[in-house]
């Protein structure tokens, strides 16, 4: 049992070692960091998981969120699947801006019956995100639309940042450019 003991053991006394090496190292940060030098037993293996845990929580704090532009491709990924499930009260719901749904609410027809109206009929319907330009908190994205039955188009889609998601704010954003091909 000692051996089995002494394996585990090896590799958390080396990282105590360097702990303890680097601690002593930063003794000019004063005399709280050069008193947890002097800890022993189990006095100093909860200090070092305290130490351990702060750590972890710094980095995992100062981790970036997600790429801006990933988040405006997978909008799109969801958008393009509820398209071609027929699912019009997501889109809607979760995938449209509120000021699109708005805009075509005030020409007095519902979000879902418009794109029921508009959509209901494509066969097939793909949609390829080609790039992403994301400017703050408003992006735009080239994607390739094809559907049975009909001739590809290459299109500019607007999307906006609203309670930290990305929305789709106009499906097509005439005279806007993208930088990227």
């Amino acid at each position: 049992m000692k051996k089995v003991l002494s394996v585990v053991g090896k590799p958390f006394r080396f990282i105590g070692r360097v702990l303890l090496r680097l601690l002593r190292s930063l003794r000019f940060l004063g005399k709280p960091l050069a008193r947890l030098g002097k800890l022993r037993g189990k006095a100093r293996i909860i200090a070092f998981a305290v130490l351990a845990v702060v750590v972890v929580g710094a980095v995992l704090l100062l981790k970036p969120g997600p790429d801006d532009n990933e988040a405006v491709a997978d909008t799109l990924d969801s958008y393009a699947a509820a398209t071609r499930d027929k699912d019009y009260q997501t889109i809607c719901d979760d995938l449209f801006a509120n000021d699109l749904v708005e805009r075509v609410r005030a020409a007095g027809v519902p979000c879902e019956v418009a794109l029921k109206t508009g959509l209901d009929e494509r066969q097939n319907p793909r949609l390829e995100v080609l790039g992403v330009e994301v400017n703050g908190e408003q992006a735009l994205a080239r994607v390739r639309t094809t559907a049975g039955g009909e001739v590809p188009s290459t299109d500019l889609i607007r999307l906006v940042k609203e309670d930290g998601d990305w929305r789709v704010a106009s499906l097509s954003e005439p005279g806007a450019t993208l930088k990227t091909p």
